[in-house]
């Protein structure tokens, strides 16, 4: 795991972000639900307090959520790849072998005994070398 930055500036920003977070919370479920979200309103108001005046209090806190947010993006990864793979790649692959495509042309020409092909000799291109 990187080493977490706990510098005042990222305490600050941590606490205006939770603040902000709770309040769009708050907003939804007076929205959403019409009924009065008080404990989440306190609680975006202590963010917003502490991350001004006493940013060294939410140490704990960013602490904790950094090491979170790391173990969730250690397990989204992994399981983002093992999606992609499964659900897109191995279809791909079994309609391809179901098919006969062989996309990397891996047939053994019979005439040369080899993987190679003959390339048709063209005018050399001096502007277009590769």
């Amino acid at each position: 795991m990187e080493k977490i930055i706990l510098d005042t500036k990222n305490l600050k920003k941590f606490g205006m972000t939770m603040g902000i977070a709770f309040l769009v919370i708050a907003i939804f479920i007076i929205i959403r639900h019409k009924h009065s979200p008080l404990p989440v309103l306190i609680i975006a108001l202590i963010f917003f307090i502490m991350g001004v005046v006493t940013p060294a209090l939410l140490k704990p806190a960013y602490i904790a959520w950094m090491r979170f947010a790391y173990l969730l993006g250690w397990i989204n990864t992994r399981l983002i790849l093992v999606i992609i793979f499964y659900l897109v790649l191995t279809p791909i692959g079994l309609v391809m072998r179901l098919c006969g495509i062989d996309s990397l042309e891996r047939k053994i020409n019979k005439k040369a005994g080899s993987y190679w092909k003959k390339r048709e000799l063209t005018k050399p291109s001096y502007e277009r070398q590769f």
